[in-house]
């Protein structure tokens, strides 16, 4: 299946992209998502997740065409 994956902030410059759609196995959690991106020190940082605009967990299942956005924690002073 098919999810578009939107990354922002340090993360994105981390990974050098802002969006991508990823292919991953039906029925695939959005901590395989992490898996397959090989951000788990992300997910161990405050990692926040959303899909389709609404607030998820990592254990939150995937389907065909969701927007996935990986949320870094925010800091500021």
């Amino acid at each position: 299946m098919h999810v578009e994956v939107l990354c922002f902030g340090p993360l994105a410059e981390a990974l050098g992209w802002k969006s991508r759609q990823v292919i991953l196995p039906e029925a695939a959690r959005i901590i395989d998502l992490i898996s397959q991106l090989g951000i788990e020190v992300w997910n161990n940082a405050g990692l926040a997740f959303a899909i389709n605009g609404e607030m998820a967990t990592s254990d939150s299942i995937l389907t065909e065409g969701m927007e996935v956005a990986l949320l870094p924690p925010v800091s500021g002073g």
